[in-house]
């Protein structure tokens, strides 16, 4: 997410092809220190558990676009391109199919999902977008 702020910034807006569908979203730091938390407690996997690794509430793209506004000091919309148009924009990178097909579920509503899990298998909530956000963006 951070790597593109600064597209985003120039863009003027969120452009994720997902429509008024909310998705859900962790960090990387947060992922990992609940992986290795239920590797290394038995009462936590041997069971047959299964987790959803999420903050506790799913953002609609506008709250997304908000919450980056915020954060950035510069005003981000949201203006949705077709996920056929944001293949073609980053088909480039490399990822361009691989995040359209991404965004395309995320507008089915697959993406969405919540849950308390993070919290019961460290005892703390996630880091919420806002100060996920506010602790690694740099403006260049």
């Amino acid at each position: 997410m951070v790597p593109y702020l600064p597209e985003l910034i120039e863009r003027q807006n969120v452009i994720y092809p997902v429509g008024d569908q909310p998705m859900s979203f962790i960090s990387q730091e947060n992922s990992a220190e609940a992986i290795a938390k239920v590797a290394l407690t038995p009462a936590l996997r041997d069971h047959h558990q299964t987790y959803l690794l999420s903050q506790s509430t799913s953002l609609p793209m506008t709250e997304l676009a908000a919450i980056m506004t915020k954060v950035s000091g510069h005003r981000i919309g949201y203006q949705p391109v077709s996920v056929a148009e944001f293949a073609r924009l980053y088909r480039e990178e490399g990822d361009g199919d691989e995040l359209a097909s991404m965004y395309q579920a995320g507008a089915m509503g697959l993406l969405s999902g919540t849950s308390d899990d993070f919290w019961t298998i460290t005892g703390h909530a996630p880091t919420s977008m806002a100060d996920f956000l506010a602790a690694n963006y740099r403006p260049e």
